[in-house]
């Protein structure tokens, strides 16, 4: 989920943020120190916290099993082999693309809405990633695909506008940046550890990865954090 070429951030200010930071922060950092900058401003709101976390543990969990355990399905489970695999990942391309232009056309959700919508997401996501262990049928493996790239691309539109929204113009490209880094720089770990799960089994990469998913969700659900989120759409509806 919420792979870099499929991120298209919609750029908004928040006039509640938190105070800016100080016009005269010396100019010249070192590169650690303006990490732990970018850092302490996530940790300490919560709110972003919880939508990093989202967005890292997904992605972890969710990236690897799609770039290899797909055309391992398609070579080893699906006749047309990488006929297949181009269509799947076609699927999956498409429905981002549709999840974009929904977010930009559909009412944005807000509140509770957009709390029920993010959690029915991301256990969708977790739900579809298991199932795709046991389908052998191309069409179906097109269909979760696609119906995976809606979600993918809804929620990616969502969480981003929701982390902009909440970040000071001054502080917007580093907290960008941090996100970038904290999504991408799992991936090949990510990758790495779905390439050893599928010479094992690859029904257990995707179950493994899916039921991980859910759990997440579940976590996510009890956070009072995820009220906040819903609500930094309501102040800038």
């Amino acid at each position: 989920m919420f792979i870099k070429e499929w991120h298209n951030p919609v750029v908004n200010e928040i006039s509640s943020a938190r105070p800016l930071f100080s016009s005269h922060t010396p100019e010249k950092t070192s590169l650690w120190s303006d990490i732990m900058v970018r850092l302490k401003y996530v940790w300490d709101d919560k709110a972003l916290r919880l939508m990093f976390f989202i967005i890292a543990a997904v992605n972890f969990l969710f990236v690897g099993p799609i770039l290899v355990g797909i055309p391992v399905l398609a070579d080893q489970r699906l006749a047309e082999g990488a006929l297949a695999f181009g269509l799947l990942m076609s699927g999956f391309a498409g429905g981002n693309l549709g999840g974009f232009l929904l977010a930009g056309t559909l009412p944005r959700p807000t509140g509770n809405i957009m709390c029920l919508i993010l959690i029915t997401l991301l256990t969708a996501f977790g739900v579809v990633t298991g199932v795709m262990g046991f389908v052998s049928l191309t069409w179906l493996d097109f269909a979760l695909m696609l119906l995976l790239g809606l979600g993918n691309g809804y929620v990616a539109i969502i969480l981003f506008t929701t982390i902009q929204t909440r970040t000071p113009k001054t502080m917007m490209g580093r907290i960008m940046s941090l996100l970038m880094l904290s999504s991408i720089g799992l991936v090949p770990v990510s990758q790495t550890l779905a390439g050893v799960i599928s010479t094992w089994s690859l029904t257990l990469l995707f179950v493994s990865a899916g039921g991980l998913i859910v759990l997440v969700t579940l976590w996510v659900a009890f956070q009072p954090a995820l009220i906040t989120i819903g609500e930094s759409l309501t102040t800038n509806g």
